[in-house]
């Protein structure tokens, strides 16, 4: 223990150090850390007036420390216990990342009143609990890739009526000031359109204690903080099923450290390909589902995250696409291909959704459309010659992240076993001993099926395809067992035969199409995602791509919580409401 925590443990020994109670998600612990502060009505915060021109990547390297900045008493994501530990999901989140990186990891307590100030002077590289990633935070910093999805929801008697949090819209409604729950109570109340009765409280117990005494009919907080204050008398409390906002949980880092934000993605991205968050979630939220679509892995990811694999420096764009977008009131955009009218393959299908999806985009921003030709340039080429704003149809690729960014995905696609609908075939398991077909032109598809024969010790023989003739190689042809191949390619088979054919469960990779930006302008990087989430919550991207999901319903892709107005653009669907 140090010598500090050891002061502090005297003093908690003696009656001689008195703390306040934290206004957080959480109830008061045992805790030799100063509490999270409740932040003022005003953001005190003040973002940094400059442009650095290293990344903090620079000086990870330089002093092989990574310096994280977290909340000393948010459980179960950081908590300094009272054996003068730090634990908790982030903590051991940081301290895997710190092992890929090769670096010694260096915690540094933050509050939610100063954290964005020692990001912003250095004290920290990055921070961890202390700021959720919403919407209105993102004038000030920008935030990694999401490592898992939170939720702030209602907890209310067991005994009670209520079932939706449409019941509870005139009922008076706990929270804690300060913490997390206050922005989803704004978010829900702006979706209600109206103000809801809200009583504050300084703690989530006092929270709790006014819900069982009747004084409230409901609390609101995150759940893992409800299930955790409330593990000694859960019988008597439920939580209901409909979540009032999502809470992605990221690493918030200094606005336009691209390279720093890289390494984190990219680490991020290599732990959930490994198992470990799976670990990690399991460790700590025993009770939750752990869902692989929240983290997108991309394609050329390679083994290794190293500090050393990227930039020192900081690139700026020359130019930035809003104020482009906003004195000349047009969108270029590359990457559409010339698919016939009208096509049911899968590159005619995905031509469809793209071109669909750029025309959404301009709509809901108020441009006009210009489609621009460029398939004897990379993407890449034609962002930084500014000839396109932003190139649809992408896969997001590790190997050109140093020339352009990603938006979120819009589509997921992957390969899938595609078997007769009669069959017992459920997997590989039952196809030993049997014919696999691949489809011709995939050059790679037999040692991708190979790869998962070898896994369960299985031999397979495979038969050659094409695309066109897949389902009658099943159903008249009777040449194999099953078809290996990515479901885009599948999926026109299946439509035609819907009582002949199906897929198997199992996802065997899971890849994207998401949208090529230019290198570090985040401000249109965030009016895409934004774009695309308003898409997904109002049903626009399932109707647009509909012919090319395998489900009803879209993977769960990331969604930030916050306003539907960005920059000055209404993201919303206003196509019906007569603006």
């Amino acid at each position: 223990m140090s010598r500090t925590a050891f002061v502090y443990a005297a003093l908690i020994a003696l009656g001689l150090l008195v703390l306040n109670s934290p206004a957080q998600d959480e109830p008061p612990i045992p805790t030799l850390a100063v509490p999270t502060l409740v932040p003022a009505a005003a953001d005190v915060n003040a973002s940094a007036d400059f442009l650095p021109a290293q990344s903090a990547i620079a000086e990870i390297i330089a002093g092989g420390i990574l310096r994280a900045g977290l909340l000393y008493n948010d459980p179960p994501y950081s908590e300094f216990t009272i054996q003068g530990e730090l634990r908790g999901f982030e903590v051991d989140l940081l301290r895997k990342i710190a092992g890929e990186w090769e670096c010694e990891l260096d915690f540094v307590q933050v509050t939610r009143l100063n954290a964005l100030d020692k990001l912003n002077r250095g004290e920290a590289h990055l921070l961890a609990s202390a700021i959720p990633r919403y919407r209105d935070h993102d004038a000030d910093l920008e935030f990694s890739q999401s490592y898992l999805q939170g939720t702030q929801a209602l907890l209310v008697l067991e005994a009670s009526a209520f079932q939706a949090r449409a019941d509870l819209l005139e009922q008076p409604i706990g929270y804690v000031m300060g913490a997390r729950a206050e922005k989803a109570t704004a978010i829900w109340s702006a979706q209600a359109g109206r103000t809801l009765n809200l009583q504050p409280h300084l703690t989530l117990d006092r929270a709790v204690a006014a819900v069982m005494r009747g004084e409230t009919s409901a609390v609101i907080a995150e759940k893992q903080a409800l299930r955790r204050v409330t593990s000694e008398f859960s019988e008597s409390v439920r939580i209901l099923d409909d979540e009032i906002s999502v809470e992605p949980r990221a690493f918030a880092v200094r606005r336009q450290d691209a390279p720093l934000r890289a390494a984190l993605n990219k680490t991020i991205q290599l732990l959930a390909q490994a198992g470990e968050l799976d670990l990690l979630f399991r460790e700590y939220f025993p009770d939750e589902s752990y869902s692989p679509d929240v983290i997108a892995l991309w394609s050329g990811i390679g083994e290794e995250a190293l500090p050393s694999q990227f930039a020192q420096e900081i690139v700026y764009p020359a130019t930035y696409a809003l104020p482009r977008f906003k004195s000349g009131g047009r969108l270029r955009v590359g990457g559409i291909l010339n698919a016939a009218p009208g096509s049911t393959t899968a590159e005619g299908l995905l031509d469809t959704l793209n071109r669909a999806l750029a025309a959404e985009l301009a709509r809901r921003w108020g441009l006009s459309l210009e489609i621009v030709a460029g398939e004897s340039q990379t993407a890449a080429d034609l962002l930084k010659g500014e000839q396109v704003d932003l190139v649809i149809g992408m896969k997001p690729d590790w190997r050109l992240a140093a020339e352009m960014d990603f938006s979120m995905p819009y589509l997921l696609h992957g390969d899938r076993l595609m078997v007769r609908a009669n069959s017992g075939i459920r997997g590989f398991n039952d196809l030993r001993g049997r014919f696999v077909g691949i489809l011709i032109g995939d050059d790679t598809a037999r040692s991708r099926a190979q790869a998962w024969a070898d896994s369960i010790n299985a031999t397979v023989r495979y038969i050659q395809t094409s695309e066109r003739d897949a389902a009658l190689t099943l159903l008249d042809y009777n040449n194999a067992n099953a078809i290996y191949a990515d479901n885009l390619a599948l999926l026109p088979h299946l439509e035609a035969n819907p009582d002949a054919l199906r897929l198997t469960d199992r996802w065997y990779s899971r890849d994207y199409y998401a949208i090529g930006l230019p290198y570090n302008d985040i401000d249109l990087r965030l009016l895409v995602d934004y774009t695309i989430q308003e898409m997904i919550k109002d049903g626009v991207l399932y109707e647009l791509s509909a012919g090319l999901l395998v489900s009803e319903t879209l993977p769960e892709f990331e969604t930030v919580p916050g306003s539907s107005s960005f920059a000055g653009f209404n993201l919303a669907n206003t196509a019906n409401s007569g603006s």
